[in-house]
Parts: C-alpha cells; sequence; structure tokens
C-alpha cells in the first residue's frame, strides 16, 4: 500500500485502480519470494496455534504441494485465475503479461498439475 500511495501519480486510468494495486501486490510477492526463497513448514503441532485452522484436506495439501512446484509466475496466474477469481484480462494486467500468455501459463499449469496430481500414491480413484 506504501508503494501504492507514493506512485498513486502514475495511474493513468482511475478505473483501473483494482488491476494497478493487485499488479503492485503482485510484483512486490513475486519480489520477495525471489528474496527470501522457499518458504518454511511449520513444526508438528503448531498448526493448532492458528486461529480458525482446521485440519486441511488432503486433496487441499496435494494441491498446494503441486502448486509450490511450479514456476513462480505460471503458479502466480493459476492462483490469480482460479482463486482470486479474476479474468484472464485482469490476471494479464495484474502480472504485467499479454492475456496470450496468461492463457499459455494456465495451460501449462494446468498440464503440471493434473500430472502431478495423478501419480501421486495416496490417489484413489472412485
Amino acid at each position: 500500500m506504501v508503494t501504492a500511495w507514493r506512485k498513486v501519480g502514475d495511474l493513468r486510468d482511475p478505473a483501473a485502480l483494482p488491476s494497478w494495486l493487485l499488479r503492485i501486490a503482485t510484483r512486490h510477492a513475486l519480489s520477495r519470494r525471489r528474496r527470501v526463497g522457499a518458504t518454511v513448514a511449520l513444526p508438528p503441532g503448531a498448526e493448532d496455534l492458528l486461529v480458525g485452522a482446521g485440519p486441511p484436506a488432503i486433496d487441499g495439501l496435494a494441491l498446494r504441494d503441486a502448486l509450490a512446484t511450479l514456476p513462480p509466475r505460471m503458479r502466480a496466474a493459476i492462483v490469480l485465475h482460479y482463486y482470486a477469481d479474476l479474468t484472464v484480462e485482469g490476471v494479464a494486467a495484474a502480472v504485467g503479461r499479454s492475456p496470450n500468455t496468461v492463457k499459455s501459463q494456465l495451460r501449462e499449469g494446468l498440464a503440471r498439475l493434473r500430472i502431478q496430481l495423478a501419480d501421486r500414491p495416496d490417489r484413489t480413484d472412485a
């Protein structure tokens, strides 16, 4: 938010404010990820300390682990499109890429996720 406040004069179209803010946040998150590196897992039992944390579904854990293996830009495209419910154009504006690049990243990312999740040893077919 501090960056947005400092750069508000650079905003040309006030109607683009939501995607502009999301783009700033996405760039800061990707930059931090590059600087800090991989996230650190919680020690066993620490999840009980989190407010409102219930036991995660095994499928949710598998998906999270599979998402973590994707390149950051591909992961960002998938998360913004499927979790933040942005359109392809919204994702493109947020990450500073063309809509066609975002479509390619979504297609390739989903293909990689399907392969990883299909190869899980604990997978059960109903």
